[in-house]
């Protein structure tokens, strides 16, 4: 996010996924977007699986909390404020006025090494920074790995940073190491199922359909419904063209 847009930032809070202007707010993405709910990249898919299974394994080491969609104002380019979110993958509140964020990446060796998801992190601690119940915030990067490699090695840092465990309350960033023993572990508990050869290159390869299919339909019909109950003439209009389908059906079956 722009230093400059910052500025603008008000009003910042951690919802529940079921929040209802959250809601509202991914119907509106599904009306922008009408082609999701089709065929995914297989890697994004399993990404997915091995996030929700991270986070249950994360929660059994320390109390996570239902909102973790950051919610926020922020003065868009017409100069009005309108309300945007973004999801984190795991909160933490580790006091009344401290936070510890995580962010879960499945991805290659190179690029947990270059600290992939910090980017994230920042920007939504920079979110987080304006709100004033929020006063000291710890950043978890959180990897899968059967060994952990050095993450963000420069000549300042030799090492790298440093390796912590989820409950780890006081080092304001550091890297969880999840082995993947614990992913299938948490995978079976919650009833996801992996692809026998989850860890190999190949299970990312290609294109599924997606999981979250018949959810999108959901959001893209309901949002439809919703349009059309608050637009009596786009629901006049409808009412008109489906008579005359029905009318030119009846001419043919003379």
């Amino acid at each position: 996010m722009m230093r400059d847009a910052l500025h603008t930032v008000r009003d910042v809070r951690l919802v529940r996924p079921d929040d209802t202007d959250y809601i509202a707010y991914r119907r509106r993405m599904a009306d922008l977007r009408p082609s999701r709910g089709g065929p995914r990249q297989a890697g994004e898919v399993l990404g997915g699986l091995v996030e929700q299974a991270v986070r249950h394994w994360i929660g059994k080491q320390v109390p996570l909390q239902e909102e973790r969609i950051l919610s926020w104002e922020q003065r868009l380019a017409n100069g009005r404020h309108g309300r945007l979110y973004r999801e984190l993958d795991a909160v933490w509140p580790i006091d009344h006025e401290s936070l510890c964020i995580f962010e879960i990446k499945f991805t290659t060796k190179e690029r947990m090494e270059m600290g992939v998801g910090l980017d994230q992190l920042d920007a939504a601690a920079e979110i987080l920074a304006r709100s004033k119940q929020v006063r000291y915030l710890l950043l978890r990067l959180v990897y899968v790995g059967a060994e952990p490699v050095p993450v963000l090695v420069d000549e300042e840092n030799p090492e790298g940073l440093l390796e912590v465990p989820p409950t780890e309350e006081y080092e304001e960033l550091g890297v969880v190491w999840v082995p993947p023993a614990a992913v299938e572990e948490s995978a079976l508990e919650l009833g996801l199922e992996l692809p026998a050869n989850w860890l190999e290159p190949e299970a990312r390869e290609g294109a599924v359909e997606d999981p979250e299919r018949d959810a999108w339909r959901f959001y893209v019909e309901s949002t439809q419904e919703t349009t059309l109950s608050e637009n009596p003439l786009a629901a006049a209009l409808k009412r008109l063209l489906k008579e005359a389908q029905e009318d030119e059906a009846r001419g043919h079956s003379v």
